[in-house]
């Protein structure tokens, strides 16, 4: 059964987190515990480490889980709400920007609960068997790296705080990046020598195997290549018992998968407890859906065709049938026109007036709202992932209880083979990783070869885009890659209307399209105009508020 987060527990810790230090006559209470004697034993930690876990429960926009949000501001993906969410897309946000503040103090506040536990373990230790007291230190010390990784990815230097402080020690400076991302491996190999080696997917638990595949992670990302090859190579040496590659990619994503020992890391939801509106906000408005996540055009002409070749460069793209022949992962990942979603014929071509609704016995002409709704896609195209259409569960589309996988094994094997490549170790290992997940028996593209470092180089970041799309793994990539500055700094297209691309765009060496040659350019849906500055965008402003409350923080260059 699904582990889950009640909310009554949570509140009592929220309350016993903030409570006074000093109280009349200086008595413990006698119905929840105090800052004076919580964590006295194991249930107390049982409690506070759920009200850690409880914090990645964030979904600070329509309902949707914060990874996934940052899909959206992305070259890939686009949030249609007019808000402080788009606006990092598109380049004009600043240091009051609400959801920079908001991201900025969930992610402390789960630190601050992490270092509640890990300041005052020893107050459990007389009444706390000595394996509880390990595993809770190390789940605790993987979930403060987990919100640590965050804020130095997206801002930079940050303040690293170890322990509870008071408001008179609050006046803290940054940590340059490179000392938190030396905290956090020393963080991570902690929690790996303490936690379980054993795999299970639907617990919702920090393993040994969610610290390593971590500590890859945060490696590959600062070019830290051969700590990322060891932590991705302790990963690996768990395949076949702990992890393995899903068969089907596609279920992955919905809850055939959710025992996948593919799975790494998860948020896990119940409905009753805990949910999500993720499916509410992407699906068709045909299926009571609002549509207002979802990917460019961009990310569907990315895909390859099944011969590995872009589309402007494979013999078998058909321009007529551009959907076709495609990469298999194009339609596990996204729905395009024709499809079959939630039951109804998803078709975007503005005369298409009724569509199939295959709900009703025998299926039946509907009105079409894809083609006349304001509100429809306006790229003319959904996200696929964790939307299970196969399931009838009414009003859990918004209240999904569908489990967000937040760590997988495919990415494991992909930190591995990129770091390999990048620190010149090319090897048979090195095309096995990449040809592992480019060749599982759903998706079966053709195997790459190539052994020169630019080749492979490029070879796998595109298969990072294929493999990991829809997954909020994109804004990191483009960010260290350098490719934001190109990719961010540019228009965001949807399908033409009133029908297709006469042509595909061209494409680089890196993978980015260029629709400059297309003949009907002009018909093409224009959803956004970015602007990307090289001077300040690689990172995002410290909060205003934090920057005015303590003096000793400096923001980040260029910005106000």
């Amino acid at each position: 059964m699904k582990t889950f987060i009640k909310y009554t527990v949570i509140l009592m810790i929220a309350l016993s987190f903030g409570a006074c230090n000093e109280s009349f006559f200086e008595k413990y209470p006698l119905s929840a515990p105090s800052d004076a004697n919580f964590l006295a034993n194991e249930a107390e930690l049982q409690m506070a480490l759920t009200a850690c876990y409880d914090n990645l429960y964030y979904h600070p926009h329509d309902g949707v889980p914060f990874v996934m949000l940052l899909e959206c501001v992305s070259d890939h993906g686009w949030d249609r709400n007019t808000s402080n969410l788009q606006q990092i897309g598109q380049g004009t946000h600043d240091s009051k920007n609400t959801f920079l503040m908001d991201f900025w103090t969930r992610m402390y506040r789960g630190i601050a609960r992490c270092n509640l536990i890990l300041n005052n373990l020893g107050n459990a230790e007389n009444r706390t068997r000595p394996e509880i007291i390990r595993q809770v230190e190390g789940e605790t010390r993987f979930l403060r790296a987990y919100f640590y990784f965050y804020l130095a990815e997206l801002y930079g230097g940050v303040p690293l705080v170890e322990k509870p402080i008071a408001l008179s020690e609050s006046q803290i400076p940054k940590s340059s990046k490179e000392q938190i991302v030396q905290f956090l491996f020393n963080e991570l190999d902690d929690a790996a020598s303490k936690l379980s080696p054993t795999n299970n997917p639907r617990e919702g638990r920090a393993t040994k195997g969610a610290a390593l595949a971590l500590k890859s992670r945060i490696a590959l990302y600062n070019r830290q290549w051969n700590v990322a090859i060891a932590a991705a190579s302790q990963v690996m040496s768990m395949e076949g018992t702990e992890y393995e590659l899903y068969p089907h990619y596609g279920d992955l994503f919905m809850y055939a998968g959710e025992s996948s020992k593919e799975t790494i890391f998860a948020i896990n939801y119940l409905y009753g407890f805990q949910t999500n509106s993720l499916p509410g906000a992407t699906i068709s408005r045909i299926a009571q859906g609002m549509s207002i996540k979802i990917p460019t055009q961009q990310r569907i002409d990315s895909y390859e065709c099944i011969d590995g070749l872009t589309i402007d460069k494979s013999p078998i793209y058909d321009p007529d049938h551009p959907f076709e022949n495609r990469d298999p992962r194009l339609k596990f990942t996204c729905v395009v026109p024709g499809d079959i979603f939630y039951g109804y014929q998803f078709e975007t071509h503005r005369d298409s007036l009724e569509c199939w609704n295959y709900n009703v016995n025998p299926p039946a002409r509907v009105a079409n709202t894809e083609a006349t709704h304001d509100y429809a896609s306006f790229s003319g195209y959904l996200w696929k992932k964790y939307c299970d259409g196969t399931v009838d569960f009414g009003n859990r589309r918004s209240n999904s209880e569908l489990n967000y996988m937040m760590m997988r094994y495919a990415e494991v094997l992909l930190n591995y083979a990129e770091a390999k490549i990048e620190a010149g170790q090319i090897d048979d290992s090195v095309l096995e990783a990449i040809n592992k997940v480019r060749q599982r028996p759903s998706v079966n593209m053709p195997a790459i070869t190539a052994r020169d470092q630019t080749a492979l180089r490029e070879a796998v970041r595109k298969e990072r885009s294929y493999e990991l799309g829809g997954e909020g793994i994109r804004i990191f990539d483009i960010i260290r890659w350098k490719y934001s500055e190109i990719v961010m700094n540019n228009t965001v297209y949807g399908k033409v209307p009133r029908g297709l691309l006469a042509a595909p765009p061209v494409f680089d060496e890196k993978g980015i399209p260029d629709y400059t040659n297309v003949s009907n350019r002009d018909q093409m849906r224009v959803i956004e105009r970015r602007t990307f500055d090289v001077n300040k965008n690689y990172v995002w402003p410290i909060p205003f508020n934090e920057i005015q409350t303590n003096p000793a923080l400096e923001q980040n260059p260029n910005y106000n």
